[in-house]
């Protein structure tokens, strides 16, 4: 199974079919830039919040309030 079928050049009208190609291209290459900065930004999001420590307190159960 062909994903991309390439104009016939003997058929009239297969520039259009390049340029929609190129279209098509271009919103994917933009769809997937978007995502990697929205990923980048999310990761340097989640770097700020603050890590807590688990300790034990005087009752044997586990605590979380020693913050970084």
């Amino acid at each position: 199974m062909d994903f991309f079928t390439m104009p016939d050049k003997a058929e009239g009208g297969f520039a259009y079919a390049y340029i929609v190609m190129i279209f098509v291209f271009l919103a994917a290459s933009f769809t997937v830039s978007r995502l990697k900065r929205a990923n980048k930004k999310q990761v340097k999001k989640a770097e700020a919040l603050p890590q807590y420590d688990m300790v034990m307190n005087e009752s044997g159960r586990q605590n979380n309030t020693n913050a970084e």
